[in-house]
């Protein structure tokens, strides 16, 4: 399904091509995104949150994946907090956001939620057979990165946030995406993305998984792609475990990538189709570089093909 094609996130659920199911994998538990069809992560609360503008708090990366699959399309604002979001600044992202709902793992949405309405998402899935109206354009809004003080927030659209992504267009069985990134952060929502988009799984990172159990973890699981900074990659490529699997693709993005770093990828896997991206959380995706080589081509001055200066 090419980006533009659907009417919300829950338009890109269902079965691969090769009627495999598609799973979100976390540490110990996996969610079949089939599950969402009749099921629900926010106990049957979902009709109280259409039209709001709602804060994502939750506590890590699955029930965050869950929660905006489900409230893309039916939320009028989704403001998708970081993990390390201060307790101290939570009334202010708030106010600014004009946020009335929070979707938290907690019962009363945690320090400084007072006030909010709060409704609780979990990995495990209810049945629900509420009325699901048709989608509406949802509003999404992310925190920018390196950033000090009161927290800074950036607006975008569904559209311009997957505007960049291209349709896998292999025909050798539905990917399964791997990251090192949070999809809390826009490089980690990039891959979220482009999982639901390419009609594959997704193998989500946890901060506290040791390198090694992380690379085991995404050879179980079997990921053909795999995304990170070039400084995950260099950590990866010093752990023991990094054979453990064996990507069709690996993608960096969030550093610059120099030429050493690109060699040792495709030695590691010579299979592998080697990529980075040139991006940020305020303008998106620039543009990508695929030749194995550091820097960008000439012929990109002037004209890139994404239409960004």
């Amino acid at each position: 399904m090419p980006p533009g094609d659907f009417g919300s996130l829950r338009d890109c659920l269902g079965e691969t091509p090769d009627r495999s199911t598609r799973h979100l994998h976390s540490i110990g538990i996996s969610v079949a995104l089939s599950g969402l069809a009749r099921g629900t992560s926010l106990g049957g609360r979902l009709p109280d949150l259409r039209d709001r503008s709602v804060l994502i708090a939750t506590g890590d990366q699955l029930t965050t994946a869950l929660a905006l699959i489900e409230l893309d399309g039916v939320a009028r604002r989704l403001v998708l907090c970081p993990p390390d979001l201060a307790p101290e600044h939570l009334r202010s992202v708030i106010a600014d956001a004009e946020a009335d709902a929070m979707v938290s793992a907690e019962a009363d949405g945690g320090p400084g939620a007072a006030g909010i309405d709060v409704v609780v998402c979990g990995p495990a899935l209810t049945p629900w057979a509420g009325d699901r109206a048709a989608p509406r354009q949802t509003e999404w809004v992310m925190f920018t990165s390196g950033t000090t003080g009161a927290p800074k927030m950036v607006q975008h659209s569904l559209a311009g946030l997957t505007a960049a992504i291209k349709r896998n267009p292999s025909h050798d069985g539905a990917p399964v995406w791997g990251t090192f990134y949070d999809i809390r952060r826009y490089g980690g929502l990039q891959i979220f993305f482009r999982a639901l988009l390419d009609g594959g799984s997704l193998v989500l990172s946890s901060p506290k998984e040791p390198i090694g159990d992380h690379l085991v973890r995404l050879g179980a699981h079997g990921a053909t792609h795999v995304s990170g900074t070039p400084s995950h990659w260099r950590r990866a490529l010093m752990s023991p475990s990094v054979q453990a699997m064996s990507p069709r693709y690996v993608r960096l993005s969030g550093e610059i990538a120099d030429q050493a770093i690109l060699d040792h990828l495709r030695a590691c896997y010579p299979r592998a189709r080697v990529g980075h991206a040139y991006a940020s959380t305020e303008a998106g995706v620039g543009f990508e570089v695929d030749d194995g080589l550091a820097g960008f081509p000439a012929r990109m001055l002037g004209r890139l093909p994404s239409g960004v200066r």
